[in-house]
């Protein structure tokens, strides 16, 4: 779907599950991809870059600015420029039954951590770099969950989602824009039996499927591409139609 030739694309978590192939994706598209996880990047970038250009794997802790700092810079280092951001690591697993009441520190730490700090330190670290080439693509990944107050992962997506909108303020002027993805469950999820009660979800949705890798990549591509240059600060919810009525 995407012409990503001469584009350089940054992938947050990009070393496994879903992130693996969105960095497949983005270099069979014709992007340089950065791909930036906790480890396992190398074989991850080796992946990726059979399907395209070279793509590189950095190890990177987006909770942790001197980190996210290094990310950026070496991702300018290796190849001039950096143009998209895909903020996509983030912690899931077991958040989304660990309610408020009695949830641990630990846990609802780590989350905000991952998912909401994380989101933060990497925009900061690429904007600049985006502004001096008077262009910039963000892609933050909230979730399904986000609607619904009652989990720690929810929230930590909630907030994503409004922190979007105000990254989208900030820089519009700068020629980046700023969305978010909302996916619903994919069958990713559901093959690693990571959300209780996935078949029931599915049964509920419009479209009655787990989501694909693909589906989540099509929409980030559209975001990303010359068509979206003007839309930003939105969140399109890419879920099968979950809660529609």
């Amino acid at each position: 779907m995407g012409n990503f030739n001469g584009r350089v694309v940054v992938v947050t978590g990009g070393a496994r599950g879903l992130g693996r192939d969105y960095s497949k994706y983005f270099s069979r598209d014709g992007a340089n991809v950065v791909i930036a996880d906790v480890k396992d990047t190398e074989a991850a970038a080796a992946e990726a870059s059979a399907e395209g250009p070279r793509c590189i794997g950095v190890e990177c802790d987006v909770t942790d600015r001197a980190s996210t700092r290094a990310l950026a810079d070496r991702a300018h280092a290796e190849f001039g420029r950096l143009d998209v951001l895909i903020n996509n690591a983030g912690l899931w697993r077991g958040l989304a039954e660990a309610g408020l009441l009695e949830c641990p520190d630990e846990v609802w730490d780590a989350a905000w951590g991952v998912n909401v700090t994380g989101t933060l330190r990497c925009y900061q670290a690429v904007v600049p770099l985006m502004a001096a080439n008077g262009f910039g693509r963000v892609i933050n990944i909230s979730s399904m969950a986000s609607r619904s107050g009652g989990s720690t992962y929810g929230l930590t997506k909630h907030t994503v989602e409004h922190m979007t909108m105000g990254m989208a303020r900030e820089v519009g002027a700068k020629g980046i824009t700023v969305n978010c993805i909302a996916p619903g469950i994919s069958a990713f999820e559901a093959a690693n039996s990571a959300i209780p009660g996935a078949d029931n979800v599915v049964a509920g949705n419009a479209i009655k499927r787990l989501g694909t890798s693909r589906d989540l990549y099509d929409a980030m591509a559209y975001l990303c591409s010359d068509a979206a240059s003007w839309v930003t600060g939105q969140t399109l919810r890419v879920d099968g139609g979950a809660g529609v009525s």
